[in-house]
């Protein structure tokens, strides 16, 4: 069985989710790679070449090397990725960790 990975949930707005005075805890898959794919590159001390610079595709096509970005990020992070489909605006990823 695979392993379920758990952290603070953070609401759409990147805001703590707080229930009854304390900190909701949530499973964190999609939360920890929609940050991988935002991340720019610095942006997180410890592992300084994590990020896939979303932002610096803004207005621009998700083509072939940002596709090949968000792979590398992703199984640098331990995730087996068996699809990824950029279309338009949305990311699809199917694998596990």
């Amino acid at each position: 069985m695979a392993e379920t990975y758990k952290d603070i949930a953070l609401d759409s707005a990147g805001d703590l989710q707080i229930v009854n005075g304390d900190f909701v805890i949530a499973e964190s898959d999609e939360q920890h790679i929609a940050h991988l794919i935002q991340s720019a590159k610095g942006e997180w001390k410890e592992f300084p070449l994590c990020g896939a610079e979303l932002t610096k595709q803004l207005k621009g096509p998700l083509g072939g090397e940002f596709r090949r970005e968000v792979r590398l990020q992703l199984e640098a992070d331990g995730y087996k990725i068996e699809d990824l489909v950029i279309s338009g605006s949305d990311i699809n990823i199917l694998g596990s960790r």
